[in-house]
């Protein structure tokens, strides 16, 4: 449950700042181009720009997780002597 918590966390803190950059106009100097110029391209490609950091954003988060969840896997499915014995 608390991981859930901590990936929603992140979701809202990754969103949050998204929409603050894009707020104070950072997506249209990262685009190379204004909004003036071409605004269907212009749109289109800060989408696609906001969208990829999301995807890594919660590509990261889902690999914390899943690294998480083999750790307790593990701790679960391997007996004590036999990790005792492996990690030395």
């Amino acid at each position: 449950m608390i991981m859930w918590l901590r990936l929603a966390g992140a979701l809202a803190v990754t969103l949050t700042a998204i929409g603050a950059l894009e707020y104070f106009g950072v997506g249209s100097l990262l685009g190379g181009r204004s909004g003036d110029d071409a605004p269907a391209a212009a749109g289109r490609s800060r989408e696609l720009f906001w969208l990829m950091i999301f995807v890594v954003v919660m590509a990261t988060s889902l690999l914390a997780a899943a690294r998480r969840w083999a750790g307790h896997f593990r701790r679960v499915a391997i007996p004590a002597q036999a990790r005792r014995r492996t990690s030395i």
